[in-house]
């Protein structure tokens, strides 16, 4: 009966390891262009005229930059960090302090924001990341909280860029 349970027990630790290993290999990469489609988003405020997601994977290290344009002022965000859940970083502007991380939930990316604006006022930010079968499609649902006020929760739509093929050299001979 003891061989009967240690024999289990080691099946169950062969399948979580091998189902974590399955899990870690099936992250899918979100690098690429990304640009926002204000049709298919549901957002909970006036959209940007103009946004464009840029994302570099190279696992566990990912660097999102984002232009958005509102009128004629563009607004540019980079963020630098390790998706493993652990490894924070602190983003400070005169307007607010950041504190954020970035982890897989299943196959999709997290980032996860506790914000303290310079009034003192408190929020969390959280974006899910994921992307479509055939990865052209980028989604980010994006829920907000502020303290005392009530939650948002907005639908954010990317379109991957096409890579545009290089111009052809003309040959010498």
């Amino acid at each position: 009966m003891k061989v009967l349970r240690v024999s289990l027990l080691l099946a169950l630790f062969a399948l979580t390891i091998s189902s974590q290993g399955q899990q870690s290999q099936s992250k899918p990469n979100l690098s690429g262009t990304w640009v926002f489609n204000a049709q298919k988003s549901a957002l909970k405020w006036t959209p940007p005229a103009s946004m464009t997601l840029q994302i570099e994977q190279n696992d566990p290290q990912v660097t999102l930059s984002r232009t958005q344009v509102y009128g004629d002022k563009s607004y540019d965000w980079k963020l630098d960090i390790l998706a493993d859940g652990q490894k924070e970083v602190v983003q400070n502007s005169g307007l607010y302090t950041a504190n954020i991380r970035m982890y897989w939930q299943g196959n999709s990316l997290v980032l996860d924001q506790k914000i303290t604006a310079s009034d003192g006022t408190k929020a969390t930010d959280q974006v899910t990341y994921s992307l479509s079968g055939d990865g052209n499609m980028l989604q980010a649902i994006e829920h907000q909280a502020t303290a005392g006020s009530k939650s948002t929760t907005s639908k954010w739509v990317y379109e991957r860029q096409s890579q545009q093929p290089q111009a052809q050299q003309p040959q010498v001979q």
